[in-house]
């Protein structure tokens, strides 16, 4: 297994508090974007989880009249479908069947750290911004990943992996129960897990890989022994990766990371490619938002 990150030999003045990182003046109006992908409470199901899968997204705004009403996640698909009756067509069900009321909104006056720090404690990963009570953008991790928004000092250090990620990281095998692997997910309340063989991280294992494969993460975590679900492994649903990202690589190669692969996390690894922590997406926006 080849790192791409192994030559990576920052040192420990990468690492730098907190509280010393140069804080940010910019508003929310000056990174988001139009909110592109959205649905209306009366459209079908059917349209909505279409629309998520061509377009790669993993939850859509709900408006209705101009007005944000609404969020509506695969998750939510799913476990409406895992509730209907057998014979009944829940592709045409109505998404406000199905969707949740939004955690969290945005304004664009306000400064940009506080609806990051909002952004980075939501369960989901988008924050409509509002205006007079209608939508008129959104702001997602990806849009401030490639709006650069990572502070730097004046002297020119910068903020570290290590200081956004998570150690020590949960992880998997290839051979393990992939029902094991989800009530993992669930039991800590994380969304990727790497999996690593013979000392190597082969891949990753996302909530979105065991949904492909097995349905809902969180039902596929309760099923018991004895109804088909125990023979599915890891291997069967993982991503097989070579990504990985050294601790004293800049937070802001990590955000381009994420953002050209279009993943939500990379297993963190030393110098050995020894597996040290993992890091994601809300990491770095707790991080940016400290």
């Amino acid at each position: 297994q080849q790192h791409r990150d192994r030559a990576w030999s920052g040192g420990p003045e990468s690492r730098i508090p907190p509280a010393e990182r140069k804080a940010t003046h910019m508003k929310v109006r000056d990174v988001m974007k139009p909110a592109r992908w959205t649905v209306g409470p009366d459209d079908a199901l059917g349209r909505a989880e279409r629309i998520m899968a061509h377009r790669r997204v993993h939850q859509l705004l709900v408006v209705d009249a101009g007005a944000s009403t609404g969020l509506l996640s695969e998750r939510d698909v799913l476990v409406y479908r895992a509730g209907m009756k057998p014979g009944e067509d829940w592709w045409r069900a109505p998404v406000r069947a199905a969707m949740e009321a939004i955690p969290a909104t945005a304004v664009p006056d306000e400064m940009l750290g506080d609806a990051i720090n909002r952004l980075a404690k939501s369960p989901v990963d988008v924050l409509p911004v509002v205006e007079n009570g209608f939508l008129i953008g959104q702001l997602t991790p990806t849009d401030l990943f490639k709006a650069e928004r990572i502070p730097t000092e004046p002297t020119g250090q910068v903020v570290a992996v290590r200081d956004a990620m998570t150690e020590p990281a949960v992880a998997v095998s290839p051979t393990d129960s992939l029902v094991e692997a989800a009530r993992l997910m669930v039991d800590h309340q994380v969304r990727h897990l790497p999996v690593v063989e013979n000392g190597a991280v082969v891949g990753m294992l996302s909530d979105r890989d065991i949904r492909t494969v097995a349905g809902d993460p969180v039902r596929y975590a309760e099923s018991r022994e004895g109804d088909g679900a125990h023979d599915l492994r890891v291997r069967d649903a993982m991503a097989p990766t070579a990504l990985t990202i050294h601790p004293n690589r800049p937070l802001r190669d990590l955000a381009r990371e994420l953002v050209d692969e279009r993943i939500g996390a990379l297993p963190v690894v030393d110098a050995d490619g020894k597996l040290v922590g993992i890091v994601s997406y809300v990491d770095a926006l707790r991080a940016l938002a400290a």
